[in-house]
């Protein structure tokens, strides 16, 4: 659980460095939009390891049922966050969608950390 709430911290803190970069070239709307992508990132991931680490137990098939029950949640979550977002964002997606991913980058050197 500690590591999955550090990369949800960075992936916040991304979320607020795309917020700043695309609002001082775009405007409110596109940090506004930059931000949620970025939250989506972080709330997706932090999700996921409360659903799929949180109860701790011994039995190998409950550890992987809980793993793919969190996954699909994850998954309907996804549809749903992106859905509104893209409702509310209609104009300003390539924030959304930018920040989103670079959000994921952090997976890339989680497995650097000690």
């Amino acid at each position: 659980m500690k590591v999955a709430t550090r990369i949800a911290l960075l992936q916040l803190l991304i979320a607020v460095a795309g917020a700043v970069l695309w609002g001082s070239f775009q405007g409110w709307m596109a940090a506004a939009a930059g931000f949620c992508g970025g939250l989506i990132c972080a709330v997706l991931t932090y999700y996921t390891a409360v659903k799929a680490l949180g109860m701790e137990t011994s039995d190998p098939r409950t550890m992987v049922t809980n793993l793919y029950r969190a996954e699909s949640r994850k998954w309907v979550l996804a549809i749903v966050l992106f859905g509104f977002a893209i409702i509310v964002f209609k104009g300003a997606l390539a924030p959304l969608a930018t920040t989103f991913a670079a959000g994921h980058l952090v997976y890339w050197f989680a497995l650097l950390w000690k």
